[in-house]
């Protein structure tokens, strides 16, 4: 089944796309030159969906592979969510585009979305998994978890995992995956506590159920708030890279300025994580164009190129 899903342009799909490929969970996400693909499990049924730009249109197309047709309409619910189609990117740049921090980020990457996320549980498991290591270490990590306990499908190009329930994590020896002890355990207990119904996420108490999990700090409970809740205005003012890009500043200095993009303040966090991003692909775009300009300046030694001896 394809659903045509329309948004409000502009939208930077590039910037959606390189945020969902550098964390998707191998055998449950891929991201390739055609859009974003993944296995999905409701209410016991299986399925898969993949979601794409639509040329010529100001719209994206969800395809969807699943078993139970009355389930289909929370499925495009939940999509349309996580690549957050409902945005209005003016409303965002009227607010953000006027701090001089945000105001060429706005500019490169008009549209920006906010990258939302298929399951609270599942984007809550990887945001512990990811605290205080690099992205690709954590999609390491959480790839490993869907392998030994998420539950194996016969999906085609990879996609061959769900991923795992809270039940299946209870309980689980994460440490046998190369987590840490302390995350291990954040991770059991908020499995058990989603498991049992305790945490629901979908109840306003949800985030304060979150920090009273040991292992469990603002951080990450923000960014939980922001992919998982879709609330446009959490912000994880602790983030170092946030503090580096305003001026290497502390928590506290970095929150106050946040005031001036309130209600959009997850949005200027996608914005300034962008930002970080494109000058590191830059700085290696240079160092790659400087190596092969070493390299084409070189002599090729050859018959008509040999050295003498004692020149």
């Amino acid at each position: 089944m394809r659903v045509i899903l329309p948004y409000m342009p502009p939208y930077d799909w590039a910037a959606m796309t390189q945020f969902l490929a550098a964390r998707a969970t191998p055998g449950v996400e891929r991201v390739d030159d055609v859009g974003y693909h993944r296995t999905i499990s409701v209410r016991g049924f299986t399925g898969s969906i993949s979601i794409a730009p639509m040329t010529g249109t100001d719209a994206i197309t969800l395809d969807i592979q699943f078993p139970d047709r009355g389930l289909l309409p929370g499925i495009v619910e939940r999509v349309a969510q996580m690549f957050d189609v409902d945005s209005d990117p003016a409303a965002v740049t009227s607010v953000l585009a006027a701090d001089r921090l945000l105001s060429r980020a706005c500019a490169a990457h008009a549209g920006i979305r906010l990258p939302g996320a298929w399951d609270p549980f599942e984007l809550a498991v990887r945001a512990i998994v990811g605290q205080q290591i690099s992205v690709r270490a954590a999609t390491t990590m959480a790839g490993r978890i869907a392998e030994r306990w998420g539950d194996a499908l016969d999906g085609a190009n990879g996609l061959n995992r769900l991923f795992p329930t809270p039940a299946s994590l209870a309980d689980a020896p994460l440490e046998q995956t190369g987590i840490i002890a302390a995350r291990a355990r954040t991770i059991r207990q908020l499995a058990q506590q989603v498991s049992a119904g305790t945490l629901a996420f979908d109840s306003p108490a949800a985030l304060q159920s979150l920090r009273e999990i040991a292992g469990i700090g603002d951080w990450t409970t923000q960014y939980v708030a922001m992919r998982a809740l879709k609330n446009a205005d959490a912000f994880p003012s602790g983030d170092l890279v946030l503090r580096r890009l305003a001026g290497n500043c502390n928590a506290r200095a970095l929150n106050t300025r946040s005031e001036r993009w309130r209600p959009w303040r997850a949005y200027a966090v996608m914005l300034l994580w962008q930002s970080a991003n494109d000058k590191t692909t830059s700085s290696r775009r240079k160092a790659d164009a400087k190596v092969d300009t070493i390299r084409r300046a070189r002599p090729t030694r050859g018959i008509g190129t040999r050295r003498r001896r004692n020149a």
